[in-house]
């Protein structure tokens, strides 16, 4: 690393498992136009992914790219993402997943802003980078393993420090569905842990004793100060009672001190374990159907998926689905081996989730992911799919009928983008605790207007009844999405839209821009930070869908069952209500999306793009003048521009 590179490291490792070949790469060219994390990894998808190769070809690319603001001691930076071609996308194609925890910033305490894995080993194998020694050790020791136990393993070998992401037996087997799992109880959905399985990788462990360089320490100090102490604004964690689970502490990622939704729970059993978000409660509804068990089985079942390595979103639809078919009579026990009648157990749950992992049985077809088995299985069984089902991850939370700026961000991407819906939800969610316990949130209807001005850069995007503004609205949230996820910033600490700490309780939009002069050296404002870099993030991943076959005419659209399916329950939000027009909320039960006026919506946000807004398809210049040399001649080449 050369001495006037800062927060980046300056090296991304190659290793290719087919010869044993260790190399380094230059981080700098890419970093100067994508920042690093998702879009550093995006652009080196475009430049060695091709549309003819399939996810589990040895030719696909498992990229995992840290943040650029990661390890530098900034405040809510943990963040790395994974891409490559998903097994887990109908049909296969570009994907993208996201973890914490502390491997991404003991990575870049190697000396590496990231890894990219191609080929495929002729026997099981992990990598281990200590610091710049980088060896391919042999695995078969832990091939077949949970993760629980390839983590004592690791640890036994390489020390207590080391810190690691590894694929269960699940991605052994490649199971479309199987996650990259992280030491601390985090993973990346996209069916990654498969591609790991594909490639005979069964972990990537690192033991990192340096740390990138910051332009200035003693300005980042203060402004750490500054963000933790504005990020104090009503945290947001699911909504279980202390005779379910009870909030014991902060589980933080590593160098984090922001509020947070990850934490260590307490079971009344006296059961303590990390647990975040939907993971934490996937299995709780059908385990209070046994009153004569302890809630411990919900936290025994989230275990279980990351053990064998499973994405608990899909386990989650896999159960609603299933249940679904079992009482509509279009599955049975016989056919399936499962008893359903003990669906909550402990047993019941350890059968289903073993019987995936291991492709055993029945197993075998939900291996291939529900979307393609429901295909195997005919129409009737297709037709149970319900709202919870489209592409990869959950998709049915933050539904478009619901809140009407989360229509586009749904139609845009390849898998459910929970980042982007977050910047939505949780302003929302604070706006609904503020109305029940005003002490625990700032967020009052005026807050909610005032925040949504600043942010979405919209004087109509705030109110959820109408389709105004929304179009602009979802241009600046995905930009900046895209820019938080270069800069391996978490969304549950950023952006900071509201506070208990300013004078009007909003947020600040320029936190980011600043944070990162600081760290960086390099000096950029708001519009610059996600204008320049966000916008060319977004739109090289746009250029590789078009390659790959997406169709903005049919694509380009939420999940079916918003235009059709009225709106009648959710979660989070059991009352349904919406911010709208006046200070008084609105219930949309009832609602469906209106097609007529999300298409409107859609050709607007098509213009605002820079897109024809007729096809969908960037028009001639745009990639010129994003700084983007060669993009638009590919697609061209092919008749997509």
């Amino acid at each position: 690393m050369t001495s006037d590179i800062c927060g980046w490291t300056g090296k991304i490792l190659r290793v290719d498992l087919d010869g044993g070949a260790v190399t380094e790469m230059d981080t700098m060219p890419y970093a100067r136009r994508f920042l690093g994390g998702r879009g550093i990894a995006t652009r080196i998808y475009w430049d060695e992914v091709s549309p003819e190769i399939n996810a589990f070809d040895p030719e696909n690319r498992l990229i995992f790219m840290s943040g650029t603001l990661v390890a530098t001691g900034a405040q809510g930076a943990t963040r790395m993402s994974v891409v490559g071609k998903s097994p887990m996308a109908v049909p296969e194609g570009f994907c993208y997943g996201n973890l914490g925890g502390f491997f991404p910033g003991y990575l870049k305490k190697a000396g590496y802003d990231g890894i990219i894995v191609s080929g495929r080993a002729d026997r099981p194998v992990y990598i281990i980078v200590n610091d710049k020694d980088v060896r391919i050790e042999p695995a078969d020791d832990l091939w077949g393993k949970g993760t629980y136990a390839v983590k004592a393993a690791l640890k036994e070998k390489h020390g207590k420090t080391v810190r690691f992401v590894a694929a269960g037996p699940a991605g052994e087997n490649r199971c479309r569905s199987a996650v990259v799992i992280t030491d601390h109880e985090g993973s990346a959905t996209g069916g990654f842990g498969a591609v790991m399985g594909a490639k005979n990788l069964k972990a990537i462990a690192v033991v990192g004793t340096g740390s990138p360089a910051v332009a200035s320490r003693e300005k980042l100090t203060e402004f750490n100060k500054h963000v933790i102490h504005m990020s104090k604004r009503g945290t947001l964690r699911m909504p279980v009672s202390k005779k379910q689970m009870e909030f014991v502490k902060t589980a933080s990622c590593f160098q984090c001190a922001m509020e947070c939704g990850r934490g260590l729970y307490r079971t009344p059993e006296g059961r303590e374990e990390v647990r975040k978000c939907q993971a934490m409660v996937m299995y709780m509804p059908y385990a209070q159907r046994h009153p004569d068990q302890g809630i411990d089985v919900s936290l025994d079942v989230t275990g279980l998926c990351n053990d064998y390595g499973l994405c608990t979103m899909e386990i989650q639809n896999l159960l609603l689905w299933l249940e679904a078919c079992y009482f509509t009579g279009v599955l049975t026990d016989e056919q399936t081996g499962l008893t359903f009648k003990d669906i909550g157990t402990y047993g019941f749950a350890e059968q289903l989730i073993s019987m995936i992992a291991m492709r055993r049985g029945f197993g075998d077809i939900l291996a291939e992911g529900i979307l393609r088995a429901g295909a195997s299985l005919g129409r009737e069984a297709e037709a149970r799919f319900g709202e919870f089902t489209k592409a990869v991850g959950l998709d049915g939370m933050y539904a478009p009928r619901e809140y009407t700026l989360t229509a586009l961000l749904y139609a845009m991407e390849p898998r459910q983008p929970i980042a982007q819906l977050h910047d939505i939800s949780h302003l929302i969610a604070r706006w609904l605790l503020h109305r029940i316990r005003p002490h625990l949130s700032p967020t009052t209807a005026e807050v909610f207007r005032k925040a949504a001005v600043k942010f979405w850069k919209s004087e109509k995007a705030w109110d959820m009844t109408t389709f105004d503004g929304k179009a602009e609205a979802t241009r600046h949230v995905q930009d900046r999405t895209y820019v938080k996820d270069s800069l391996g910033l978490c969304d549950f600490g950023w952006p900071i839209m509201d506070s208990f700490h300013t004078e009007d309780h909003t947020g600040d939009p320029t936190l980011e821009n600043r944070l990162f002069s600081i760290v960086t050296g390099i000096d950029v404002d708001e519009a610059a930070l996600n204008n320049r870099y966000g916008e060319r993030i977004f739109n090289l991943q746009r250029a590789i869908q078009l390659r790959e076959g997406w169709n903005p005419s049919e694509d380009d659209a939420p999940a079916a069952f918003n235009f059709e399916e009225p709106l009648l329950f959710d979660m989070l939000n059991p009352e349904l209500i919406v911010p709208g027009s006046t200070e008084e909320p609105v219930s949309v039960k009832g609602n469906t999306l209106d097609r007529g006026a999300f298409e409107k919506m859609r050709r607007e946000y098509y213009q605002l793009r820079g897109w024809d807004p007729e096809t969908g398809r960037p028009k001639p210049g745009l990639f010129e003048r994003l700084d983007m040399p060669g993009v638009g001649e590919a697609l061209g080449a092919k008749g997509l521009v």
